[in-house]
């Protein structure tokens, strides 16, 4: 009898991370709960889905360990979702060089070094890569997220390029959120401002990225894809 699937999802112990998680469990997954500093969080995602391991770390310092955890704790690895990231607004004059290199370390690098020590393990089983993007540095551009923007185009093209790289052994795909989850302390004028912007006339929900994450890891024909789940807004003038 094959042996369950397992996915490694890094940032998995709250908001989007968290929804992925369970959702690769719901579809019969085991899951790698990765989380760096939320233990506690983790520990309740973990609680949730039948078969779970917790792996901490810090993606920027040891991703070649987080992974070969996973992969020892579960017994192989079919999809790595890169979920963990930063996320700041700061105006770009005000941004010097070891905050941009932090961020891109964050959201770009890491990301890369996940995949790339992911990759034997993946080819084994023909698995995937879902990257976590954003509207963001993919379809727009938001002043006073200069080095998160940057970061996040960067993935997106290393979403491409490895797509192509890495066929037909491993698909690599990425999902771009829009506006999910406000950040707390959002004031209502502006939250119903962004609101105003989407077609569909709401914020989207953690579930709606992670129903879209697993499509990505799941469907044998798609690779190579930004998928936008960001309710119109990157469509709309």
């Amino acid at each position: 009898m094959r042996a369950m699937k397992v996915a490694l999802v890094t940032g998995a112990g709250v908001r989007v991370g968290r929804a992925i998680a369970l959702a690769f469990a719901r579809a019969g997954f085991a899951v790698a709960v990765h989380y760096r500093g939320s233990r506690a969080e983790a520990e309740e995602t973990a609680a949730r889905i039948d078969r779970a391991v917790l792996v901490q770390g810090d993606v920027t310092v040891d991703p070649e360990r987080i992974v070969e955890e996973a992969v020892r704790a579960l017994g192989g690895l079919d999809v790595l979702v890169n979920c963990a990231a930063a996320f700041e607004r700061v105006p770009a004059v005000d941004i010097d060089r070891p905050r941009f290199e932090s961020m891109l370390a964050t959201n770009l690098v890491a990301p890369f070094l996940l995949a790339r020590a992911a990759h034997p393990h993946l080819a084994a089983r023909r698995g995937a890569v879902v990257n976590v993007l954003d509207l963001c540095g993919t379809a727009q551009v938001w002043p006073g997220y200069a080095h998160y923007a940057a970061a996040k185009a960067g993935l997106a093209a290393l979403t491409r390029l490895l797509a192509v790289e890495w066929a037909p052994d491993v698909r690599v795909n990425g999902v771009a959120p829009g506006t999910v989850l406000f950040p707390e302390g959002t004031p209502p004028d502006k939250r119903a401002r962004i609101v105003r912007r989407i077609p569909a006339g709401r914020e989207g929900s953690p579930d709606d990225v992670a129903r879209a994450a697993v499509f990505l890891a799941s469907e044998p024909f798609v690779s190579g894809q930004i998928l936008a789940v960001d309710g119109g807004r990157s469509a709309a003038p």
